[in-house]
């Protein structure tokens, strides 16, 4: 096994998921590769300050091609988190009352982590 993850946080956020992947790596004796992936502006922003050793996009998860942002058959782990642009302002407005949201993190999750040939998918 070697001693750095290489992993993938999508809707990232401001890193809640990042800091206890971190944790639990380093408990684990390995260091991280993140690739941390928001649509907002303002959570990159935030999980820059957060995880400054990140690599990060600013970018639609569901539009991205993954091949072009990770290597297939180098992503250790995937996380990702519910999309939050449902019930949060993310969205750059109100939040709704959609549940979609879940949903969408599941599905961009689950095809992502496919087509990368990711390891570990949670």
């Amino acid at each position: 096994m070697s001693d750095r993850i290489q992993a993938v946080d999508l809707f990232c956020g401001g890193g809640g998921f990042s800091t206890g992947l971190a944790l639990a790596c380093e408990d684990l004796g390995h260091d991280v590769d993140l690739m941390a992936v928001n649509h907002w502006t303002t959570a990159i922003e935030t999980h820059e300050q957060n995880h400054a050793w990140a690599e990060h996009r600013n970018a639609k998860v569901e539009e991205l091609h993954p091949p072009d942002v990770v290597e297939p058959g180098e992503v250790d782990l995937l996380v990702a988190s519910p999309e939050c642009t449902h019930f949060s302002v993310a969205r750059g407005g109100r939040p709704g009352r959609s549940s979609t949201g879940a949903t969408l993190g599941s599905r961009c999750g689950s095809g992502i982590g496919r087509s990368l040939r990711t390891r570990w998918r949670g």
